[in-house]
């Protein structure tokens, strides 16, 4: 007869991180850091208090090759872009399609934090505050 051990499962930590950044221009971008949500875990819903074009990195590395890529340009496949959203005037908030995972591919002691690159779509300056709710599946 086979011995069982115990399993015992606790529900991920769900979390909101937000940051902001600088007043940018139309058309102009720029990096977010947000500490705190671990190297793996699922996203549940972005939101930003301004129209704005969202997308979240693998590693710096990733944000940084994909910097210029166009609006009407979809990534391409193992470029290390986890999400993609725009959010618009009359719908700031995008909850995550299922499966809508992130990790990390940096290595180093700490849980880097995730990678955001926010561009402005508008027609005039915006400082955007970004906010992401995740569930934390790994620290």
């Amino acid at each position: 007869m086979a011995n069982w051990l115990p399993r015992n499962q606790v529900p991920g930590q769900r979390l909101s991180v937000s940051a902001t950044t600088t007043p940018l221009l139309p058309g102009a971008s720029a990096l977010l850091d947000l500490p705190g949500l671990g190297r793996l875990g699922h996203f549940l819903a972005v939101s930003t208090d301004a129209p704005a074009w969202v997308s979240f990195y693998s590693s710096a590395a990733a944000r940084e090759a994909d910097g210029s890529r166009p609006i009407t340009q979809d990534p391409t496949p193992s470029s290390g872009v986890l999400l993609d959203l725009v959010t618009t005037t009359g719908k700031l908030t995008v909850t995550a399609p299922p499966g809508g995972t992130y990790f990390t591919t940096e290595t180093g002691a700490a849980a880097p934090p995730l990678r955001a690159l926010v561009r402005n779509p508008g027609t005039a300056q915006a400082a955007i505050a970004l906010t992401v709710s995740a569930v934390v599946l790994a620290p």
